[in-house]
């Protein structure tokens, strides 16, 4: 499908000519496919992350972009720096300190929910409010954090007594390592649809896109962090867990400036180790018949 540009009109510009958002206001234009839309803006705006996309059935197709280059690189570094709208909570959340909820029966678990609800409530509270958004209780992060530029970071909220904390998200991965929007990945999917989903998906993908971790000890609420997962020095594998993040070591480290390559091969090939090392550890009889079951799908 062919996308009419001359319909769209340039509403507002800004971080000196690096940014800019199309507005086109055909009421029918919800009918367009995300897809051609995706394709046409790299064709037409090649110098520019497409940052959010967002269609509306009675007032049309809203886009966000944001220039590559250097101008981004200089303002922020490398990717290991912390966006700044992530950075301003981080630092807000330490001041606040947020009242840390006892287990629940005993489990962690609970009250680890409950803490994620007192997080919310402090950034529905904060001179931020305006720029998070709460996730339901289905998808892959737990908030959603929109920086002044319209770039989304997708943030998982974690409460720890700093030992290693099961973080393994299929789709938190998948959207770290591509150019998929959150809306466009499934709530589950299994580990062949994840592989395609990231073969398929693997390229443009702008410097700052990641899956965020906000960590609090648990032992000490003015002890926060917002690391996203590329950047995470301190992953391990665990056989049933698959992926965790040690963060009381992480608390102590650097965030890592990692390629495509390096955070795949992390994230990726450490989760082919756990699940390696889970079959390795099943009984002789499971695994002969587990490798007969394989061979009568071939």
């Amino acid at each position: 499908m062919t996308i009419e540009w001359n319909d769209f009109s340039e509403i507002h510009e800004a971080l000196n000519e690096n940014y800019i958002i199309l507005q086109d206001n055909k009421k029918n234009d919800a009918e367009i496919d995300w897809t051609d839309m995706e394709a046409a803006l790299k064709e037409e705006f090649p110098e520019f992350w497409n940052t959010k996309m967002e269609k509306y059935p009675n007032s049309g197709t809203r886009i966000n972009l944001l220039k590559k280059g250097i101008e981004y690189e200089e303002e922020n570094n490398n990717m290991s720096v912390l966006p700044k709208i992530l950075e301003d909570i981080q630092k807000y959340l330490k001041d606040y300190k947020i009242d840390i909820s006892a287990p629940v029966e005993g489990e962690g678990r609970g009250g680890s929910l409950k803490d994620e609800g007192s997080v919310k409530k402090a950034l529905r509270e904060s001179p931020y409010k305006d720029s998070v958004l709460d996730e339901n209780a289905r998808k892959f992060g737990d908030i959603i954090v929109v920086g002044e530029d319209g770039c989304e970071y997708v943030v998982n909220i974690k409460t720890s007594l700093g030992g290693s904390d099961n973080c393994f998200s299929k789709a938190g991965i998948v959207y770290a390592l591509t150019n998929l929007s959150a809306d466009n990945i499934p709530r589950s999917m299994n580990y062949n649809k994840m592989k395609q989903l990231i073969e398929e998906n693997k390229t443009d993908i702008p410097p700052w896109k990641d899956y965020y971790f906000l960590c609090i000890d648990k032992d000490n609420a003015s002890n926060v962090m917002i690391r996203g997962a590329k950047q995470i020095a301190n992953w391990k594998t665990n056989p049933s867990n698959v992926l965790q993040i040690n963060w009381k070591k992480e608390k102590i480290s650097e965030p890592v400036n990692r390629t495509w390559e390096e955070a795949y091969d992390v994230l990726i090939n450490g989760a082919k180790k756990s699940l390696l090392d889970f079959f390795v550890a099943l009984p002789e009889e499971w695994k002969k018949d587990i490798c007969s079951a394989c061979e009568e799908t071939q």
